[in-house]
């Protein structure tokens, strides 16, 4: 890739313009609003609860909830801040979004907060919104992948002749995967992310597991694309949230949207220069999806 990239303050190569990071680290930093346990009211009910990892994915989320009306941020009682805001739709319903940071990378974590949300804002619709590395030649850095099947690629046996895998798939629920339909049917595959740098969104099976890939010739890899040949990335913690999701009664269905910061391959910046750029493309389609979601 080539060309200039301005993260932070810091300088990154990359395709295309010069872009900018619209959101720095302060502007997360408001004090919260501290909300007990047992507090009734709006901010206990959400249609939409979003999940993120990184701090760079959690700054592109915050940065698109300022967009819309009624921000704020909510200390929860398990210390985690919430970050809610309303969109209203074309058709004039009014969404609440709840946002909130899980604790540590992992599919782990991502359970354990995936209960979290839902206890609190038992959201009809769960987002796992954030960055992965693709591993399909279709894509392109700053490109945008929607879930619409898990492969969970950890499980497996050592033998003396080698790992054999034991791969568990998960689709997105029916109900779920009719308003993903019928989003990509009018929102198209051509996107412009907040910093101008246009991008295309795809929808397919990603896998997801504890390992992070950075090695096009890896015994993941290639396992997945026999598992399914039209994976197209990885991630860590999907298989986590699809499995709590399973597991626990709460919302009617899970997506995740990730913007590809690598091609998980030798390519992948030691500096994670891309990481921002792909948040912010991820964060995008969210606020773009997000008005097909949710009954209110």
């Amino acid at each position: 890739m080539s060309g200039t990239i301005n993260i932070g303050g810091s300088v990154y190569q990359g395709e295309g313009n010069t872009y900018h990071n619209p959101v720095g680290r302060d502007q997360i930093r408001e004090r919260p609003v501290v909300s007990g346990s047992g507090t009734a009211g709006a901010s206990t009910r959400a249609d939409i609860g979003v999940l993120t990892v990184l701090e760079q994915e959690t700054r592109a989320v915050v940065a698109a909830l300022q967009g819309l009306s009624g921000y704020r941020t909510v200390l929860l009682p398990s210390g985690a801040t919430a970050y809610e805001a309303e969109l209203t739709t074309p058709d004039g319903r009014v969404l609440r979004i709840a946002a909130m940071q899980i604790l540590s990378p992992g599919l782990t974590a991502a359970a354990l907060d995936h209960r979290t949300l839902v206890e609190r804002y038992s959201p009809e619709v769960i987002l796992l919104v954030g960055i992965a590395g693709g591993v399909s030649d279709r894509l392109r850095i700053g490109d945008v992948v929607i879930a619409d099947e898990i492969i969970s690629y950890d499980a497996r046996k050592e033998t003396p002749d080698g790992t054999r895998r034991r791969g568990r798939a998960q689709t997105v629920a029916a109900p779920l995967g009719r308003r993903l339909n019928t989003f990509r049917t009018a929102a198209g595959s051509d996107f412009t992310g907040p910093d101008g740098v246009p991008f295309r969104l795809h929808v397919g099976p990603i896998g997801s597991g504890n390992a992070v890939v950075a090695d096009a010739q890896s015994e993941i890899r290639t396992w997945l694309h026999t598992f399914h040949d039209k994976v197209l990335a990885v991630e860590t913690e999907a298989a986590g949230v699809a499995e709590a999701f399973h597991d626990q009664r709460g919302p009617y269905g899970w997506l995740t949207i990730r913007g590809i910061s690598d091609l998980a391959d030798t390519r992948k910046p030691r500096d994670d220069a891309f990481h921002d750029l792909a948040s912010r493309h991820a964060a995008t389609v969210m606020i773009e999806l997000a008005a097909y979601l949710g009954s209110r």
